[in-house]
């Protein structure tokens, strides 16, 4: 299930704006995610998101900041159109994926969750063995190669920081894999779908000091080859891992820079604040 309860911003709509020009700091940069006017809504009266106009680079870490009901999970859930599973939600403007509108009649859904895979917050593994963990997926999607599937188990696992630790007990059971051992599983599975996008729904939230640090070193790996999209109240982990950062309040993007800029010279005294402690 979804849990929605703590990404809610409950506001007044406003009159959209013109979509604003692209960022200087972006301008060496593919864009691979886009939003255009981007309002979400709950029902009627929860009016969540406001206004989205944002650009995420790729192979780049984008972090998204705020207090808690900002919205960030809101908006890192329109990517890959989680939100649908919500009764009642609905939105309007556009989320574009290399330049396709991901709300469009002709995407096909099972197509774009599988090139935008999503980590949440907390662990997930099926109740199944580690490989059959990280071959559901290919099976699904019509992979039956015995070869094929093992070499996908392999290279998703070392991605993930997670072969050393389990490659002699691939038939035992996920379940068995501690916390941050169950998280990496998570991530070795979505890798196995070969996407081109992952969101990270506060990923490390959940776990101890030394495997948050392992999941920050495997997504420091994963950008060499992929865009990341995270969600996280930590803002020494935005400041560590990320190369661009975005600020959220009340349902909408106050600021988005460099990771470096936002944490030293932020342009919006609101962000300024939020990162010195002075509310949130």
């Amino acid at each position: 299930m979804v849990n929605i309860q703590e990404d809610i911003a409950v506001t007044t709509p406003t009159e959209p704006q013109e979509i604003p020009a692209a960022k200087p700091f972006l301008a060496n940069e593919r864009i691979v995610i886009e939003t255009q006017r981007l309002d979400f809504y709950y029902n009627p009266e929860a009016h969540a998101l406001k206004n989205i106009n944002i650009q995420i680079p790729d192979k780049k870490v984008t972090a998204f900041i705020g207090p808690s009901g900002c919205g960030k999970s809101t908006l890192l859930r329109c990517f890959n159109r989680m939100n649908d599973l919500i009764a009642g939600a609905y939105l309007t403007g556009k989320v574009l994926i290399d330049g396709e509108d991901v709300y469009d009649s002709k995407i096909r859904l099972e197509e774009l969750r599988k090139n935008v895979g999503m980590v949440f917050q907390k662990s997930n593994p099926f109740p199944m063995t580690i490989r059959e963990n990280v071959t559901f997926g290919p099976k699904v999607n019509g992979i039956t190669g015995k070869d094929e599937l093992e070499e996908i188990v392999v290279s998703s696992l070392k991605q993930a920081d997670l072969w050393r630790e389990v490659k002699d007990r691939l038939d035992a059971s996920a379940l068995d894999l501690s916390g941050g051992q169950q998280q990496r599983l998570c991530i070795a599975r979505t890798l196995a779908n070969k996407p081109e996008i992952i969101l990270m729904d506060e990923p490390a939230s959940a776990l101890d000091p030394i495997s948050t640090g392992k999941i920050e070193e495997t997504i420091n790996e994963l950008k060499k080859d992929y865009t990341i999209v995270i969600v996280t109240h930590n803002m020494q982990q935005a400041a560590r891992i990320s190369d661009y950062t975005a600020f959220m309040m009340l349902g909408e993007m106050v600021e988005m820079d460099s990771t470096k800029r936002i944490f030293t010279n932020p342009t919006v005294k609101m962000t300024e604040d939020y990162i010195t402690g002075r509310f949130g």
